[in-house]
């Protein structure tokens, strides 16, 4: 299901948090990549809003080929709302209106069947954890950035699904270029993020399905009370 898929990277980067035992003693962080971090943080959680293009790249061990998928988040505060081709999806804290084709499924944000979405600044507080231990790799050209500093994050639960985790964040901005997850099966997860466009204002229904822009639509509501 797309939701997955895309929560994988949880976007403008979202990433699956649920490793939780503590770090090993004998491995530390470098002070330099959580330094970075921590500007990037900051910055993130200064903008109002952050709207950005997309393109999530996805190679399974399986597949001789890769699958490209491309679109774009816009999200405001808790509110969100992601367009990819046929697939749009609105969400917030509570509730989550996934459209494909002509089909709504309406969920719980925190349901069973569905993973929190979560923000650029949450993903950056990985580093807060101890459920990562992670370093600066060197530089390189990464998508619209010139020059990125390339940071490698490794899981101390060694294990779990990833063998580690890459961001790259532009050097100039300290805006975050691309996330790349690299699996234990060998598969290979690539969120890629255009420079975002930032505190832009939206109308207050952009946010929320309108069962009334889509009268032929076929309603699922899957929510639990």
């Amino acid at each position: 299901m797309f939701i997955r898929k895309f929560i994988l990277f949880a976007l403008l980067g979202f990433l699956p948090l649920s490793i939780s035992l503590a770090q090993s003693k004998t491995e530390a962080s470098d002070p330099k990549a959580k330094a970075l971090l921590e500007k990037v943080k900051k910055l993130y959680e200064s903008y109002e809003s952050i709207e950005s293009n997309f393109t999530l790249s996805l190679k399974m061990a399986e597949q001789a080929k890769e699958e490209v998928q491309k679109g774009k988040i816009c999200q405001q505060g808790e509110k969100y709302r992601v367009d990819m081709g046929k697939q749009t999806v609105w969400g917030d804290a509570k509730i989550i209106w996934l459209k494909v084709d002509n089909t709504v499924q309406i969920m719980n944000s925190s349901g069973k069947n569905t993973s929190q979405m979560m923000s650029m600044k949450d993903l950056m507080s990985i580093y807060e954890k101890k459920d990562y231990v992670y370093t600066i790799m060197g530089e390189a050209a990464e998508g619209w950035s010139k020059k990125a500093t390339l940071i490698t994050f490794k899981p101390t639960n060694r294990k779990g699904d990833y063998t580690q985790i890459r961001v790259a964040i532009d050097q100039k901005t300290n805006q975050v270029v691309s996330i790349t997850t690299f699996g234990k099966d060998q598969s290979r997860y690539k969120l890629s993020i255009e420079q975002p466009t930032t505190n832009k204002k939206y109308a207050a229904d952009f946010f929320v399905f309108d069962k009334s822009k889509f009268p032929n639509a076929k309603i699922e509501d899957l929510r639990v009370d």
